[in-house]
């Protein structure tokens, strides 16, 4: 009768160890992670904004170990070899082009020199790692493994009479309210689909330096005179605004904004192709661009930006 009545509370009991055992790591030969947050809370997916890749990683205190140091190592092994499995999946679905991501060979060899950003621990020896890689830079940056050199193409030659005025520093894609998806290899094409800017119109060293363009996240109002105020995200503040043309933006912008330099030529996107990666903007505003470019070859520099209200993060 006794064992009867305590059989209930030991099934109890075993269903709750056995349920917290299971978010532990067993250090054993197979080296599983059982405890990991998802993706998307363990991973940077806007590296558009940073112009890095971040994972997180964490390791639990193994159960059973009585020795505290040699657990909190544990832990931080664990934790290690999270934050690689997390880069490793975020670096695989960050899209080079609309349709193309990094072969599993070069990501292995990419995230092994990833940077240790932060390790930290908690009161009970749970460890805590964040690794990051570049997104630019010539020494184990993303780009690296996503671009190779190719025969550069001239950029196409203006087909109207446009009349350049000489003195724009880069350019802005206005992409509005349509939804843009970031990839590290755009294509600006006009109505026609004839390609205006592209990766093989630029030099391998800044690209692999810089990229190609920059991404900015914006909202629009509307001025008293119907100008378009756009308003950068920078750290929640909208109250600072700096003149540019006929457009105002805030003063001390992102550096993807800066991209473009202090007098932008600011066209708007028609449309977006390739998955909404690649704007599409009217012949005549392509011409004007190309007739620009002739003169103070901001396209050869890659000083473009596109912004949009909506810029999603990694595709999942």
């Amino acid at each position: 009768m006794r064992i009867y009545f305590f059989l209930p509370f030991i099934l109890i009991a075993f269903f709750f160890f056995s349920h917290n055992y299971s978010f532990f790591f067993v250090a054993d030969s197979n080296e599983t992670v059982l405890h990991t947050n998802s993706l998307i809370k363990s991973s940077s997916l806007n590296w558009w904004e940073i112009d890095s890749l971040t994972a997180e990683g964490y390791g639990s205190i193994p159960v059973g170990e009585s020795d505290f140091f040699r657990a909190k190592l544990l832990a931080k092994r664990i934790a290690l070899l999270d934050a690689y499995r997390n880069l490793a999946a975020a670096a695989g679905i960050i899209h080079i082009t609309a349709y193309d991501t990094l072969t599993n060979h070069k990501v292995e060899a990419l995230i092994k020199g990833a940077d240790v950003l932060s390790e930290s621990y908690d009161e009970l020896g749970n460890c805590s790692i964040v690794l990051s890689v570049p997104i630019y830079g010539l020494s184990n940056s993303f780009a690296m493994s996503a671009f190779f050199p190719v025969d550069k193409l001239n950029f196409p030659a203006p087909t109207g009479n446009v009349v350049a005025k000489g003195n724009y520093t880069g350019l802005i894609i206005d992409c509005g309210d349509l939804e843009l998806n970031p990839v590290l290899s755009p294509v600006i094409r006009d109505e026609n689909n004839q390609s205006i800017y592209a990766y093989g119109n630029l030099d391998y060293d800044k690209v692999i330096a810089k990229g190609m363009i920059g991404y900015s996240e914006k909202k629009s109002l509307k001025l008293r005179n119907e100008d378009e105020i756009i308003l950068l995200k920078l750290n929640g503040s909208e109250n600072e605004f700096k003149q540019i043309g006929s457009k105002i933006f805030l003063a001390g912008a992102d550096g993807n904004l800066s991209r473009a330099g202090d007098n932008p030529l600011i066209i708007k996107a028609e449309s977006l192709g390739d998955d909404n990666s690649c704007p599409v903007i009217s012949a005549e505003d392509a011409d004007k661009i190309l007739s620009e470019n002739l003169t103070t070859h901001f396209l050869d520099e890659g000083a473009v930006v596109f912004t949009s209200n909506r810029i999603r993060g990694m595709r999942l």
